[in-house]
This record gives C-alpha cells, structure tokens and sequence, in this order.
C-alpha cells in the first residue's frame, strides 16, 4: 500500500488537521466560560444550537448570561453611569444579589437572540446583560431622590413600569447629561 502524498510511508492515520477548528461541547464551554475563557466560542456555539437547545445548551445560555451581567460593571460604560448616578442619588441597593436575580431573563434574551437569523454580536448580548439588570433594578429604586439629584423636572407620581422602561432605555447613557435626558424623555412618554 502507498502512501499519500505528503504522508509518510506506513502511516495509515492521517491524523488530525491542526487548522481545524476543535468544536467543544456546551459544557466545556460553559466551564470556559466561568473562568472567563472563550466567550466569543461559547455565543457562535449558541448561535448554532439555539433554535433547539439540549440541557447543556441552556447550561451554557445560562453560564454565559452570569459572566455578562458580571461583567456590566466593568465594561458596560452605561451601566457604570446609570450605578454612579443611582450611588450618588442615596441609592442603597443590594447590588449583588440583583444582579444574581438579572441573569435568568438575560440568560433567554442570549437565546433568543441567538435563534435568530445571523450572527450574534457579543456588544448586542452585552447590552441586553445591562438592561435586564436596570429592569431588575427599578422595582428597588426610588424614583424621586435619583430624578431630583440629576435635576430632572418630572411633577407627579411615576408607575412602576414607567420608571422600569426609563431605566432600561437610560442604560444607552455614556454621560450624566444624557441619563437625565433619557430619563426625563422616556417619563414624559
């Protein structure tokens, strides 16, 4: 028998191409993922298995959600402006624990926005990480005392699904100046 061309003589094997991409499983990944590793591996891989998630897919939807929602404090610049304004505001939140609370709806935003048609990007997924954690956020925030110390006129009461969409919609911020108008904007609507 002759070898191949390129392919020493007596190897049947011939092996594993190294520029291939290994294809790792939902749950190596969601491990990877908890140690920060691979996270644009692990959004392609949902990309590809959304539309019919298995239990490791979900795990790793899941895996995935936890490191964005985390990770909104350091690199979500709107989040760190909507948080800062909301300290300075006497804000007395439980941050943590919210943010615990904010990954089961990021967790299906991930999918759904992964069973769509194209590619997901990672800003777009990272940006629905910090918008569920303000939606979370509105039901433990007076509305009042964060509206007065950003200066914005608002007369009356504000129903609690008004006060969910401004600070939803105010996560888009990269300024003070802009909170306050997105605030103001959205309550006025």
């Amino acid at each position: 028998m002759t070898a191949p061309p390129g392919q020493p003589p007596g190897d049947d094997d011939p092996g594993v191409n190294p520029r291939t991409r290994q294809r790792r499983s939902s749950a190596e990944l969601a491990q990877a993922v908890r140690r920060g590793d691979r996270v644009g591996e692990a959004l392609r891989a949902l990309d590809a298995r959304a539309e019919d998630p298995d239990a490791a897919d979900l795990a790793l939807a899941h895996e995935l959600a936890r490191f964005l929602v985390r990770r909104c404090a350091d690199r979500h610049h709107g989040w760190q402006v909507l948080r800062q304004a909301l300290i300075d505001a006497g804000a007395e939140v439980a941050w943590e624990r919210l943010g615990r609370q904010a990954v089961p709806p990021a967790a299906a935003r991930i999918l759904a926005d992964c069973a769509g048609l194209g590619r997901t990007p990672l800003l777009r997924v990272q940006h629905a990480a910090a918008q569920e954690r303000a939606r979370v956020l509105a039901g433990h925030v007076d509305p009042q005392p964060t509206l007065r110390r950003l200066k914005v006129d608002h007369a009356g009461a504000i129903d609690e699904g008004a006060w969910e969409r401004a600070l939803v919609r105010a996560v888009s911020a990269r300024s003070r100046e802009k909170l306050a108008a997105l605030l103001a904007q959205e309550l006025a609507a």
